[in-house]
């Protein structure tokens, strides 16, 4: 693993003007989003028969295409979060650019819906909020928990990989400063980096903060794909009645996500040179990740089939037998070769370490999963109960259009993200390579609050075992306090500082308590305006606003998360505090003493017994 300098400079060096082969990337990407802005105000003007959905097919392409790409927004919650708890290193390095990859990936999924609606500006009928139309969202249905979800999964992963984002913008903040770079990047640099600059109370909440993150993120994307499962398996339809769905399409999104990776960050590596920092073990780790869900993939397919047989139901048997050989008999052979198949070569260690062979299979699984979920949509509503309402359906060169410029927009997105913002969690590979080395344990020592005094002495460390002892050592002669900035978090520092653990839980815990008792309020609120009783349900169904009330506590308790962070960490601060130096975001640790002039020289002679780099004083 390269040093701290190098980190930043390989990640900082993507960061520099796009080359000629970028642009015309980003030029031909920008020709499919044309398309498809055309294609979608042509159907708008025309109507949506231009779509080809008609009876009995009415839900097709579009909603397929809406599962597909919220199952590959999956794999960023599942590499930042869930191998976060677990503490698994081998996430670090690709962690950036699967979140980034979630949040274009919802951002494309999102659009569907409102493309499928037709009439996409009434999509606010379904925004609960007083009217005097009198018409409320019925929060039994799984088409609303499908919004609420949504729009809570993109606002937490949002927040998430902004969160994990700060530290490294202001390293780059300070490295264009230090350059003498003075243009648009280093005004937006300064704006999103909040006044950031790794100070130990800094680092401390943002700890803490981003724990909560990953503990909240992790039942989420869980239950995002059950709920979505749950607009095909609350319907009565042979081929979408089933219990299977939820974990199922939680697995399929998992395996769509990480072949998603493969496909993007193989070639990634290559355009930005981050070959030090993205290695080809971590591919193979992620080979080996999908080897799991490849096997669950495959399980949910045999036991469909089982299950539709074993079950004696009459029309689950037919419609079973007819996707097999029936007019969609082709999409089976393709799902399980492409889902299967192919990435079950992933448990021979020589395919694992073939970039190219990771990189085509990863295509297939892709082409494969978007298949399966057109597949799965389609063909239940083609060959439903009655043979009088079977029917056909064919894509029309509206919905491939469309199709094909959200596929554009989706890396256009993620290359303007990967160009604009490090690609790569610098602070999260600095702390791994840091707690890769022998520790040495620390007696706590008690707090002494800053004294705000613009004066004193700054010591320069190279290494963080130089700097753990220098801030042991001088504790006892800081009798105004101390202040340490650091490129990473360094979990060893808060107890030499007298600082417990982070008040930040309060606040996630006050957010979360506020959003389950608000989504209740909200749901049941919403049904009494009319007391109506749909499906048979009495108009207050507590079971079915279960699902709200999970979403409204998550969601709060990420924004309670966020603002006790803020609090917390005195963000955004625009002042440069005292004894700051731009090394310190980089590859060095530094510790100011705050003291007045008279006690400077006692102060140098206790840190020159810590072996710094450099001493210099602050006035």
């Amino acid at each position: 693993m390269p040093g701290y300098r190098q980190v930043n400079e390989d990640v900082i060096r993507a960061l520099r003007p796009p080359g000629v082969l970028y642009k015309l990337a980003m030029a031909l990407l920008a020709l499919g989003m044309a398309g498809l802005l055309i294609a979608w105000i042509y159907q708008i003007r025309t109507g949506m028969g231009v779509a080809g959905i008609s009876h009995p097919v009415g839900w097709a392409l579009y909603i397929g295409s809406f599962v597909f790409w919220i199952g590959i927004a999956h794999s960023g919650t599942l590499i930042s979060a869930i191998l976060y708890l677990v503490r698994s290193k081998w996430r670090t390095a690709i962690s950036r650019s699967a979140e980034a990859m979630t949040i274009i990936a919802i951002m494309t999924a999102g659009m569907f819906p409102l493309i499928h609606l037709g009439r996409f500006w009434v999509f606010y009928y379904i925004i609960p909020y007083p009217s005097q139309r009198q018409i409320w969202p019925n929060f039994q249905s799984p088409l609303v928990f499908d919004i609420c979800a949504i729009f809570t999964y993109f606002t937490v992963s949002l927040i998430f990989f902004y969160v994990g984002l700060v530290p490294d913008i202001a390293a780059a903040r300070d490295h264009l400063y230090h350059a003498g770079n003075r243009g648009f990047r280093d005004k937006l640099y300064r704006v999103l980096a909040l006044g950031w600059h790794g100070r130990s109370e800094q680092w401390r909440h943002h700890g803490r903060a981003y724990l909560f993150f990953a503990a909240l993120a992790t039942p989420l994307v869980v239950s995002v794909h059950s709920v979505v499962s749950w607009d095909f398996a609350t319907g009565i339809l042979p081929g979408w009645h089933s219990t299977l769905f939820p974990p199922y399409f939680v697995a399929g999104a998992i395996h769509s996500g990480l072949a998603m990776v493969l496909t993007l960050l193989i070639p990634l590596r290559k355009l930005l040179h981050l070959e030090d920092l993205i290695q080809p073990k971590h591919f193979q780790d992620v080979a080996l990740l999908m080897i799991v869900t490849t096997l669950i993939i495959g399980y949910s397919y045999a036991t469909e089939l089982f299950m539709a047989w074993y079950s004696g139901n009459l029309f689950e048997m037919q419609f079973a037998w007819w996707r097999l050989t029936g007019s969609w008999r082709l999409f089976y052979p393709l799902i399980v070769i492409c889902n299967v198949l192919l990435p079950l070569l992933f448990v021979f260690r020589r395919v694992r370490r073939s970039m190219v062979l990771l990189f085509v299979i990863s295509l297939f699984v892709n082409i494969g999963m978007w298949s399966e979920r057109l597949w799965l949509v389609a063909s239940a509503t083609a060959h439903d109960f009655l043979p009088h309402n079977w029917g056909w359906y064919l894509p029309t060169a509206v919905e491939l259009t469309i199709l094909n410029g959200s596929i554009a927009l989706f890396f256009f997105g993620f290359l303007v993200l990967a160009k604009f913002f490090p690609a790569a969690p610098m602070s999260d590979i600095k702390t791994d390579t840091e707690q890769e080395q022998e520790k040495k344990r620390y007696s706590p020592r008690p707090y002494v609050k800053l004294a705000e005094l613009p004066t004193g002495v700054v010591g320069v460390f190279a290494k963080a075992t130089d700097f753990l002892d220098a801030v042991d050592k001088v504790h006892d002669h800081a009798l105004y306090g101390m202040e340490t900035y650091a490129p990473l978090r360094v979990d060893e520092l808060e107890p030499l500082l007298g600082r417990g653990k982070s008040p930040v839980r309060y606040w996630t815990l006050i957010g979360a308590l506020c959003g389950l008792a608000g989504g209740f309020a909200l749901a049941i609120g919403s049904a009494l305006v009319d007391n109506l009783i749909v499906g048979g349900k009495h108009p207050v169904s507590i079971i079915p606003y279960c699902v709200i009330g999970f979403e409204g506590t998550i969601l709060l308790g990420a924004l309670g998360n966020f603002i006790g962070m803020l609090v917390y960490a005195r963000l955004p601060r625009w002042k440069t505090p005292a004894g700051y130096d731009w090394r310190f975001s980089r590859d060095r640790f530094g510790l100011f003493i705050a003291a007045p002039a008279g006690q400077f020289e006692g102060l140098h002679q206790v840190l020159e017994s810590t072996h710094p780099e450099e001493i210099y004083n602050v006035q």
